[in-house]
């Protein structure tokens, strides 16, 4: 049955990227059955299949990840089949045009991601499930509210002014408490008692984002100045709390939970500044590289036995390299550094909002935020490879993990370079500064060290063989007992310098507590 299920979602994935290369403009839509609010209608445009593109990758990959990560669970069958229907209810929240099937939907993800989180049947995932279920369950009673109050607005019971403009908040709401914003964050990082597998899914494109995609399907109603505002300051609020907490916490699998959190306000803080689509960009470029970066931390999590405090983490350094480099190309775009996938619509948004005139608060609330995301990514990496203290035995399984996860970082980079370059006109420059900047740098170092190595021969040669040559070398050699005498001073001197040097070194970095691929890392980009 795996095997026909992932087989079959590769197959759909290969026909949707198809569809969304050559039909950028395509729209259909499908209506099955129409009776009153009772009604089966299905929307396909550009929007819901490039998602759904995102979805089926990001699903194949977690699916393949998961049959590694609980090997030998004896409720595997009964987690797979509650994940495909987690999976095929986003998927009917995507393309759903009518009430029905956005509340089907709507609360089939609801329930599946209650019993996804409650797998494991401890105190922990019991907590933690219903926390999660009692939120839903919230934002599913203001998304019931919102229908109804468009039903009545259309039998004329109420003004479609008054609909427009009042219940649009209950709209809000619903999509604030899937999407974790500020007063409703609480069960974001206790859904975490999933498996890791599940956390992927959930916080890449699945439940978090599902709030987002509600409002951007409902785009036209909440372009009011009022409604955008406070879409701005919730997303705000979420950023920065988020940003804090990341920073304190000691569960790292909650660190990056909390950081998902803080990429949904900046996806809300963009919604807010009216710019839907670009909000939609970051959204596919994050859950790209974050189901990327649980599937690494989920590795490291299973290699060190089910260990996931961040205080009791040693020796990952003899981990495979393949898997920290990939971890540290995901914290990479996560920080939006120049040469990786967040960069280009991080910029975006940025120029947007700093070009806009706020208050003073809310920009260096916004500013710290943005800034807070390179400490808790140091921090997570400080807590996974920079720590030697204790000795926790691990090992590592699976040769297949190292080029599972590639697919993800190499989409993340080259396809999102590919949508901004086609959808977006103004950062088509900081694109191709992106794209060549690393070639033209590799190519100034080689022709100034080419120029600086020629010059030095030129200069130094006649002086070396007719100077220093002729006056100490060959006299010096015609003396055999002062020539002997010499070399075995070199000889003591040489081998006591770099026995001292390479101790100084190794007490140097252990004081540091660096690794050797932190070192090899930096010196690729002080090469660039």
């Amino acid at each position: 049955m795996i095997n026909i299920s992932i087989f079959l979602i590769s197959m759909i994935f290969f026909m949707g990227m198809i569809m969304t290369w050559l039909l950028p403009i395509m729209k259909i839509s499908i209506m099955l059955l129409e009776w009153d609010f009772l009604s089966l209608k299905f929307n396909f445009y550009f929007n819901s299949i490039l998602f759904s593109f995102i979805l089926f990758l990001v699903t194949f990959s977690v699916l393949v990840f998961s049959t590694y990560y609980l090997n030998g669970e004896l409720n595997f069958n009964y987690y797979y089949f509650v994940l495909l229907i987690f999976v095929c209810s986003m998927f009917m929240l995507n393309f759903s045009n009518s009430i029905f099937t956005m509340l089907l939907s709507w609360d089939l993800l609801g329930i599946s991601s209650f019993f996804l989180v409650l797998f494991y049947n401890n105190w922990d995932s019991c907590s933690g499930a219903m926390n999660t279920a009692l939120t839903n369950r919230l934002g599913d009673y203001f998304m019931f509210v919102f229908f109804s109050g468009s039903i009545f607005s259309g039998y004329y019971f109420l003004s479609f002014s008054m609909f427009s403009s009042y219940l649009v908040i209950l709209l809000l709401l619903t999509a604030f408490t899937k999407s974790a914003q500020f007063p409703f964050s609480s069960w974001l990082p206790k859904a975490m008692s999933a498996p890791t597998p599940v956390s992927s899914l959930v916080h890449s494109s699945t439940l978090v984002t599902a709030g987002l995609i509600l409002l951007m399907n409902f785009n036209n109603l909440i372009l009011q100045k009022n409604l955008i505002s406070i879409i701005l300051i919730i997303g705000l609020f979420t950023m920065f709390f988020s940003s804090i907490t990341a920073l304190v916490e000691e569960d790292l699998k909650k660190v990056v939970a909390l950081s998902t959190l803080s990429q949904m306000g900046f996806s809300m803080v963009t919604l807010g500044l009216g710019l839907s689509f670009i909000s939609f960009i970051h959204l596919i470029s994050h859950a790209l590289f974050k189901s990327c970066l649980f599937m690494q931390v989920g590795y490291i999590i299973h290699c060190s036995f089910g260990q996931q405090d961040g205080r009791n983490y040693s020796n990952n350094g003899n981990l495979p390299n393949f898997i920290q480099l990939q971890l540290l190309v995901t914290l990479f775009c996560l920080c939006g550094l120049i040469f990786s996938s967040g960069a280009v619509s991080k910029d975006f948004i940025l120029e947007f909002f700093f070009s806009n005139s706020y208050m003073m608060f809310f920009c260096l609330m916004f500013f710290i935020s943005v800034f807070l995301t390179f400490g808790y990514s140091y921090r997570l990496w400080k807590s996974f490879f920079l720590s030697f203290n204790k000795l926790v035995n691990h090992y590592s399984s699976s040769i297949f993990m190292n080029f599972l996860s590639l697919i993800l970082v190499m989409l993340s980079i080259s396809f999102l370079w590919w949508l901004n370059f086609n959808m977006l006109n103004v950062p088509s420059l900081f694109l191709y500064v992106d794209f060549y900047g690393p070639l033209f740098f590799l190519f100034m170092m080689i022709f100034v060290s080419f120029l600086s190595i020629k010059l030095l021969f030129k200069e130094l040669t006649y002086k070396f063989l007719v100077d220093y040559l002729a006056k100490n070398s060959i006299l010096k050699i015609k003396n055999f007992k002062f020539m002997d005498m010499f070399l075995n001073n070199m000889n003591s001197k040489g081998f006591s310098f770099f026995m001292y040097t390479s101790l100084l070194n190794n007490n140097y970095m252990k004081s540091l507590n660096y690794n050797s691929v932190v070192i090899l890392v930096f010196f690729i980009f002080l090469m660039i």
